[in-house]
C-alpha cells in the first residue's frame, strides 16, 4: 500500500462516522452544534486509529517507513486533541433549556433526531471530562517527554495506559451521549475501532512478546566503534537469525526479557548473510540505556524484533548511489557498503560522512579499504579538524552537498541519507537546489520533533 493509499484510507475512515450519522439521523441543530458533533466523531476515530499507526504492522509501515508512520501519528494526535477538547465548547447549551443547563434526554419518537436534546447523564458527563482530562495529558507529556523526570521505559507504559483509558472512557461517553453514535450501525463501527485498538495493546505487549521469546539471541560481543560509540554483535540462538535487507533496522531487547520495556531502535550494520547469521548493530552513548552498553556482560540473553524500515538501495538500477551520513547514521549505510562489496558492485558510488573530529569517525579503515576494493570515493567531513588534516571540513551543509554532489545529481544517481536531523535538512535543502526528485533521495530517522 502507497503513502497516498494509506493517507486516503485513513481519511475514509476518519470521516465514515460524519457520513454514517448524517445518513442515519441527518442534521437537524443549530450549525454550531453540528460543528462540535464533526469534531468529536472525527477526532475520536482518529484517535482510536492512532493505536494501529504506533503498533508497528508491517502492513502499514513496511511501504512507507516506521519513521514516517511515526511522524504522522505525531501529527495527527495534536490534530485529534485540538478537536477532542475543543468539542464540548462549541455546543449552544442555551438551546436547550433556557436556564443553560445540561439536559439529560433519550432518543424519543418525536424527536427521532435527538435536536432538542444532549444526550449527558451523569455517567457520560463524567466519563467525557475524564477522557478529556486524560487525553490533554496524554498529549502534553508526548509533546514534552524530555522535560519530564520519566524515563522512556516509565513514560512509555503511562502513555499505553492513559491511551486505554481514554479510549474506553470515550467509548462510554461517544455511545451514550453522542446524538449519532447511539445509532446501530455507527456504534457497531465504534465497537469495531475500540476492538482493533485494544488488540494493538496486546499484540504489542502480550502476543509479540511472547513470539520473540522464542527466537532468542546471545551477547556476542561488544567493542568500542569509535568516541562514545559501541559495536554489539548478536548471535541467533536455536534459530537461522533474521532475514533482512541492508539498510534496515531493528527493535532490540539487551541482557532482558522481551516482555521488558526496554526496547531499542538501532539500524543493523552488517551485511546481510553474515556468518552464523550474526548481527551487527553501532550504538552511540545518548542516553541512560545507551550509556552502559559497554557494560552489558558478553552471555547475556537478547531479542531482535524486525527487520523494519524501507531505507534500502535493493533494486535500484540507475546509475550510481551516493551516500551521506552523520556520525552514528553511518550504521545502515555501512550494511548497504558491505552488502555492496560482497555483491561485487561496479557502479560509482560517493559517501559524504560527517563527524565532528577525527575520534569519532567509525570503520574508517575499513572505509578506505572498501574505497580500494570497489568504484567508491569516500570524503571525510569534519567539523573540528586536527591541525594536520587535509580532508574536507565543516559541516554537512547544502552548499557542500552541491559541491560534491552535482554530478551525481545530474546523472541520476540515488541518494541515501542518515544523520542527525539539522543534518538531514540542510541536505535535503541541497538536493532540492540540485533538482533531485524525491524518489531519487531515501531517507530514515528516529527524531520527530
Amino acid at each position: 500500500m502507497t503513502a497516498p493509499q494509506l493517507v486516503a484510507a485513513y481519511v475514509t475512515l476518519v470521516v465514515l462516522p460524519v457520513a454514517l450519522g448524517w445518513l442515519l439521523v441527518g442534521p437537524a441543530r443549530p450549525w454550531q452544534d453540528e460543528v462540535a458533533t464533526i469534531l468529536a466523531l472525527t477526532g475520536f476515530a482518529a484517535l482510536l486509529l492512532e493505536f494501529l499507526l504506533s503498533g508497528r504492522f508491517r502492513i502499514i509501515s513496511g511501504r512507507i517507513g516506521i519513521d514516517r508512520t511515526m511522524r504522522w501519528h505525531q501529527a495527527f494526535a495534536r490534530v485529534l486533541t485540538v478537536a477532542l477538547l475543543l468539542h464540548p465548547f462549541l455546543y449552544d447549551y442555551r438551546a436547550y433549556r433556557p436556564s443553560g443547563a445540561v439536559p439529560a434526554g433519550a432518543l424519543a419518537a418525536t424527536d427521532p433526531a435527538r435536536a432538542a436534546v444532549l444526550g449527558l447523564d451523569g455517567w457520560s458527563a463524567a466519563t467525557g471530562w475524564a477522557a478529556w482530562m486524560m487525553l490533554l495529558c496524554l498529549t502534553g507529556l508526548a509533546m514534552f517527554r524530555r522535560a519530564t523526570p520519566y524515563t522512556y521505559e516509565g513514560w512509555r507504559v503511562m502513555h499505553g495506559l492513559t491511551a486505554a483509558a481514554v479510549a474506553l472512557t470515550g467509548l462510554h461517553h461517544a455511545l451514550v451521549a453522542g446524538r449519532y453514535s447511539g445509532a446501530g450501525p455507527l456504534a457497531a463501527y465504534w465497537g469495531v475501532l475500540a476492538a482493533l485498538a485494544l488488540f494493538t495493546l496486546v499484540e504489542v505487549y502480550v502476543l509479540r512478546p511472547r513470539r520473540l521469546a522464542r527466537l532468542p539471541w546471545r551477547i556476542a560481543a561488544i567493542s568500542p566503534a569509535a568516541e562514545r560509540s559501541w559495536e554489539v554483535i548478536l548471535v541467533p540462538e536455536g534459530h537461522p537469525g533474521l532475514a533482512f535487507t541492508a539498510g534496515q533496522f531493528a527493535w532490540v531487547w539487551l541482557d532482558c526479557r522481551p516482555h521488558a520495556m526496554r526496547e531499542h531502535p538501532f539500524s543493523i550494520a552488517s551485511a546481510p548473510g553474515e556468518p552464523g547469521g550474526r548481527l551487527r548493530f553501532l550504538i552511540k552513548e545518548a542516553g541512560d540505556f545507551t550509556r552502559g552498553i559497554g557494560r552489558l556482560p558478553l552471555g547475556a540473553p537478547a531479542y531482535v524484533d524486525g527487520p523494519h524500515g524501507v531505507l534500502v538501495t535493493e533494486g535500484w538500477q540507475g546509475p550510481g548511489l551516493a551516500f551521506i551520513a552523520g556520525g552514528i547514521g553511518i550504521a545502515p549505510i555501512l550494511s548497504m557498503l558491505r552488502a555492496a562489496r560482497a555483491a561485487g558492485e561496479r557502479r560509482p558510488m560517493l559517501l559524504l560522512y560527517g563527524n565532528r573530529h577525527e575520534g569519532q569517525i567509525i570503520a574508517r579503515g575499513e572505509l578506505a579499504a572498501m574505497a580500494e576494493a570497489m568504484p567508491l570515493e569516500v570524503v571525510h567531513v569534519l567539523s573540528e579538524p586536527p591541525p594536520a588534516w587535509d580532508g574536507a571540513t565543516g559541516m554537512l551543509t547544502r552548499d557542500l552537498v552541491r559541491a560534491r554532489c552535482a554530478e551525481a545529481a545530474r546523472q541520476g544517481w540515488l541518494f541515501v541519507v542518515c544523520g542527525p536531523p539539522p543534518m538531514m535538512r540542510e541536505v535535503r535543502a541541497g538536493l532540492a537546489a540540485l533538482g533531485v526528485p524525491a524518489d531519487r533521495i531515501r531517507e530514515e530517522r528516529f527524531t520527530y520533533d
